[in-house]
């Protein structure tokens, strides 16, 4: 590109400044000079890209640029290439999702991937990989499919295609279909071009992890792609990278194959074990430069850590394990980390640990490598390696370590202790011994899931509690004690105190004035436990019941709330005549009921997954094989049942979608099920795709402003053969909503086109008058002509009552009055309980909860709910002729149960109604 001489010298401005001052006059006297440009009539292409550049490097320095967003879509629309260069730049760095020029930009977008100039393909795929936003992949996830499976495009179009889908496909999974073309795009794998096999792969890869059995043949083209290049040496010369044949897709493919079981077929099973046979062999040579080692090793691994996934051969395995502790002794930092998380790879797979366990002592030496990396893996592989004859060794080599070791590894390395404590156990006494050890060494290091956790097994073992009394109250005694380890010792004593109090030295009143020694000391939390065993102790130590009321009566005065509570509350409760409420309030606790540890909950969330997810986890094959198991189950429960034609057809009814009387076609149910999802996100969003079919597109922009609205209708010709006779009409299906919601088409507008083009759109603009409270939508009609055919179709438009609603903000207090008087006066209240299994998965979603109420038309009042995660808004209808009516809304998450409650009460029975439907149809489109 040629420089742009008033460009440089803008450049060349802003680096004279002196100081940020001047640069920012400078740049408000460029964006008042640009602005004026602009706006002159006749403004040539390279002056147009001369001053989208300039505000492009406004933008880079961080200057807020508000304006030349529509010069940058003429760029785009531009015939040459250097503008249309610029303005897929400038569109990428400054346009919102939600831009209101965002049609546009597809558009154009659109037309550009269907270009015969392979240069415009190019930066059309740029963009969209870029931008990537919803609506994009909504519609422009075909033609790049069409791309990438085209014989006429050219193989620097089909790497960008598939790596523009893979950016698609995680950015936005739901949107794409992934499955309608998955299995087009697998053959590729095969492709003649290694880079198209190379962008392909990592396509696969993303479509393996989340339809594995659509894609289940990958296996088969991974495994014969692998053949031709490590045995038959079918690669071309440019992809050799120091004497390793294209060493990226080797990678890539195995790492492909570990996302499928091991081949059922004999043939494909033995040309796989010799594909890994090969590469292990290949390997025993000594690499004389550093790049071919670094390329043969990283074959090596993965292939290691395929051979240990698919569980093949256990020779191949023990093979790997001899070869794998030769490399966690290597010089080489990433040749032994590498080789410490391969082996706690195997360990969590091979049935024996014998051959591991021999290399012990250098993994325990690992723990004090220079390398916090291979620190941490060292931690890994000795809690993966563990059993019950090598956990007393390996917990012992732990809490010694645990002293020096560093801080980012002292949560993770208490949290493993505390699990292989419990999980190998063979005597009491170690267990507890072992626990008040940790939590005395690490407790500022690990959260309360810790010690609650030794609560639960003490209080669930009986065997333990007598010698977890007499080790709670040497830990009392002693000159130094932790929070954590103040909290057990005086939780357990305050429940099992009883049993030692015959002891020597274990008296009722040596125990209180252990307890209180170490009162003073603690923090807020500490001592709140503290009281409350101090009520216990009037309980079960009638005799100590006057030095107990002295330590509540001291702390009745306390500044802090939760101290003062609970000291006022016990105190009350011992010197109450009766003495009835006193046991019973202090009754032994119960048994906690088998569930899974939280311990192991928490520690397996720390295993985050990156773009490609784990195929297994740290902490040995029992895990594993549970992980593995709860997969199947989980593949299987949702292959069991699937939903029947007319349950979706049931569904679907509601939306006023086209629904056939007969049974419908998969395809036909898709399209309806995305039509459903389309409509329901109109019902909370101004703008989008209400339809998208074969042949056109019919998009939504609405603007309301109760009681009256303006709707917008556009159609777009998505085929190849153009529209005549064009017809777009709102009817009412309920005659009644003719007078409560009045359609009429906006004036001063010209007519519709006489014929529609491939790629061209109408459009049409509606003015709606809500004058009565309605309780149906109205009907969108749209009838055309193709290829001699007439076509009408009726899709219910998403214009309801709640439409109407405005966000009004009021008081807390006035909320809950408000919610009150509705609720008593019973005039309009609708709730629902819907299952909403997103919440425990997606870290976003009460934010999107808030976003859809807010969406919806609600004033959300903020801290209204005790609750932080329950919803309150407030929002007013108003009609024409009927008056105004409030309504209310309470959103009730609870992602542990997967449900959530949503409860609208109105002073319109209509109106409650509504807003419930329209809240349960986006939820269900979620």
């Amino acid at each position: 590109m040629a420089p742009m001489k008033g460009l440089t010298v803008f450049i060349a401005d802003l680096r004279k400044c002196r100081s940020h001052e001047d640069e920012e006059k400078r740049v408000n006297k460029e964006l008042a000079n640009i602005r004026t440009k602009f706006k002159e009539p006749g403004l040539n292409g390279y002056n147009r890209k001369k001053y989208v550049c300039k505000l492009v490097y406004m933008a880079l320095l961080g200057y807020e640029v508000s304006f030349g967003h529509r010069e940058a879509v003429d760029l785009v629309n531009s015939a040459k290439y250097s503008e249309k260069q610029i303005g897929y730049l400038a569109i990428s760095l400054l346009m919102e999702e939600d831009a209101d020029y965002g049609r546009m930009v597809v558009a154009a977008m659109s037309r550009d991937i269907h270009d015969t100039n392979e240069f415009n393909v190019s930066l059309a795929l740029n963009a969209v990989s870029n931008i990537c936003t919803r609506e994009i992949a909504e519609v422009l996830t075909q033609d790049i499919v069409a791309q990438l499976l085209s014989p006429a495009a050219s193989m620097f179009i089909k790497k960008k295609a598939s790596l523009c889908l893979l950016r698609l496909l995680r950015r936005y999974p739901e949107a794409v279909n992934a499955q309608q073309w998955a299995a087009r795009v697998i053959p590729y794998l095969g492709h003649r071009d290694i880079g198209v096999t190379l962008s392909v792969a990592s396509l696969v890869t993303a479509l393996a992890q989340q339809f594995p059995e659509d894609t289940r043949k990958a296996a088969s083209f991974a495994v014969r792609r692998l053949k031709s290049l490590v045995i038959d040496n079918e690669y071309a010369a440019e992809y050799i990278y120091y004497k390793v044949p294209a060493p990226w897709l080797q990678i890539k493919l195995l790492r492909l194959l570990q996302y499928f079981p091991a081949p059922e077929s004999p043939e494909l099973r033995s040309l796989l074990l010799s594909i890994l046979r090969h590469i292990i062999d290949v390997s025993q040579d000594t690499p004389r430069e550093l790049q071919q080692m670094n390329a043969q090793y990283s074959i090596l691994f993965e292939a290691i850590n395929l051979g240990i996934q698919l569980d093949i051969d256990q020779g191949l395995m023990q093979e790997c394990a001899v070869l794998l502790g030769r490399f966690i002794t290597s010089r080489e930092i990433n040749v032994r980390y590498l080789g410490l998380e391969t082996m706690a790879h195997l360990a969590a797979y091979i049935d024996s640990l014998d051959t591991i366990k021999t290399y012990q002592g250098v993994i325990i030496q690992s723990l004090r490598d220079r390398d916090v990396s291979v620190r941490r893996r060292a931690l890994d592989l000795l809690y993966s390696m563990c059993d019950v004859g090598s956990a007393k060794t390996i917990v012992s080599e732990l809490l010694r370590h645990m002293v020096v070791a560093d801080f980012t590894l002292r949560e993770e390395m208490a949290l493993k202790v505390a699990i292989l404590t419990e999980k190998y156990a063979t005597e009491y006494s170690w267990y507890v011994d072992v626990m008040m050890r940790l939590v005395s060494l690490a407790g500022d290091h690990m959260g309360d899931e810790v010690w609650h956790r030794i609560v639960q097994v003490i209080l669930g073992n009986e065997e333990l509690q007598l010698y977890a009394c007499k080790i709670a109250l040497q830990t009392l005694k002693a000159p130094v004690c932790h929070e954590s380890a103040l909290k057990v010792s005086a939780y357990v004593l305050g429940e099992f105190g009883h049993l030692i109090a015959n002891a020597p030295d274990c008296a009722p009143v040596d125990q209180l004035k252990a307890l209180q020694s170490k009162m003073a000391a603690g923090s807020q939390s500490a001592r709140a436990v503290a009281l409350t065993t101090v009520g216990k102790f009037i309980n079960l130590f009638p005799e100590i019941k006057t030095l107990c009321l002295r330590v509540l009566d001291r702390y009745r005065g306390a500044l802090d709330a939760e101290l003062q509570q609970r000291a006022c509350e016990y105190y009350a409760l011992a010197t109450l005549e009766s003495e009835d409420l006193m046991p019973t309030v202090f009754e032994e606790m119960p048994p906690f009921p088998e569930r899974r540890s939280a311990l192991m909950s928490r520690l397996l969330k720390r295993e985050a997954d990156t773009e490609d997810q784990r195929t297994w986890v740290f902490g040995g094959r029992e895990i594993n094989r549970e992980r593995k198991l709860q997969k199947a189950g989980k593949t299987a429960e949702d292959s069991e049942e699937p939903p029947s034609a007319p349950q979706v057809l049931e569904a679907l009814e509601p939306v006023g979608l086209p629904v056939a009387d007969g049974g419908q076609t998969p395809e036909e149910l898709a399209r309806v099920a995305k039509s459903k999802r389309h409509y329901a996100r109109l019902l909370w969003e101004n703008d989008g795709i209400l339809y998208d079919g074969d042949e056109i597109q019919v998009g939504l922009v609405a603007q309301y402003k109760p009681p009256a609205g303006r709707v917008g209708v556009f159609l777009g010709n998505k085929s190849t053969a153009p529209i005549y006779d064009i017809s777009i009409t709102v009817t009412s299906v309920d005659e009644s909503n003719e007078t409560q919601l009045v359609v009429q088409p906006a004036a001063g507008q010209g007519p519709l086109p006489d014929s529609l083009m491939q790629l061209g759109q109408a459009r049409v603009f509606f003015d709606v008058k809500c004058t009565d409270v309605f309780a149906t939508a109205p009907t969108l009609r749209i009838a055309y002509t193709m290829a001699g055919a007439p076509t009408v179709s009726e899709l219910q438009m998403p214009v309801t009552i709640a439409h109407f609603i405005d966000p009004v903000t009021i008081t807390v207090a006035d909320f809950f009055s408000r919610w009150k008087q509705l609720g008593d006066a019973a005039i309009g209240e609708a709730q629902n309980v819907l299952k909403t299994p997103f919440l425990s998965t997606d870290s976003g979603a009460i934010q999107w909860l808030r976003n859809v109420v807010g969406g919806a038309g609600f004033a959300l009042i903020q801290g209204a709910d005790a609750e932080p995660d329950n919803i309150v808004g407030v929002g007013i209808a108003t009609t024409e002729n009927a008056g105004r009516f409030g309504c209310l809304i309470r959103v009730e998450p609870k992602p542990a149960h997967g449900l959530t409650r949503v409860t609208i009460r109105a002073t319109n029975p209509t109106v409650a109604k509504v807003v419930a439907t329209n809240i349960n149809m986006i939820f269900e489109s979620r």
